[in-house]
């Protein structure tokens, strides 16, 4: 028996991008090289280098979320699937991670810049470009900066219950003239 799986109209895949890596592992690496030396040196130096070693341990902890999160868009002819994996790794802050947004709930989309320091409406707790804003009907699905680092190309999507998405990606036409599409055939 086999099943039928709808393909995805679109489907865009993100990381984060190698600079954002570097810097949440750069404590871990400075950490690290400080204590190796020491554990190799006098008695004395075993409880700073141990001090050291926890604390390149504890960036690392901190760190893996942003080495190994994957955010998934995907739109066939009936939902928009948003998906941020690992499904189940503990990391504050993140917008909703299953979002299957049906077509029919989605009132506006456009393509737009959105500017981390200067629009206001999606601040909030973010990871990145990952989170929800204050009030919680404000949602940011952002994981590689646009034209400048403290921006990013995308889709701002208005839901019909008044939710407002700003999904990022790296082919933001390409996703609205596919919801256009897919939108006219659903109707």
């Amino acid at each position: 028996v086999e099943e039928w799986i709808e393909q995805p109209n679109f489907e865009e895949e993100q990381r984060f991008p190698l600079w954002i890596k570097a810097i949440v592992l750069l404590p871990v690496v400075v950490l690290a090289y400080t204590a190796i030396p020491m554990w190799f040196g006098r008695p004395m130096d075993v409880t700073i280098a141990l001090i050291f070693t926890a604390l390149a341990l504890f960036f690392l902890l901190l760190a893996v979320p942003n080495l190994i999160l994957k955010l998934v868009i995907s739109l066939d002819s009936s939902h928009l699937h948003l998906r941020i994996y690992p499904l189940r790794l503990p990391v504050p802050f993140l917008p909703p991670r299953i979002w299957d947004i049906p077509l029919s709930e989605i009132s506006r989309w456009e393509v737009r810049t959105y500017r981390a320091l200067l629009d206001r409406e999606y601040w909030g707790p973010h990871l990145w470009g990952l989170g929800s804003a204050f009030g919680g009907d404000r949602y940011l699905y952002v994981m590689k900066p646009g034209p400048s680092l403290f921006s990013g190309r995308g889709v701002q999507l208005q839901l019909r219950s008044g939710e407002r998405l700003f999904l990022g990606s790296e082919h933001p036409e390409e996703l609205t003239s596919t919801i256009t599409l897919a939108k006219r055939e659903s109707s």
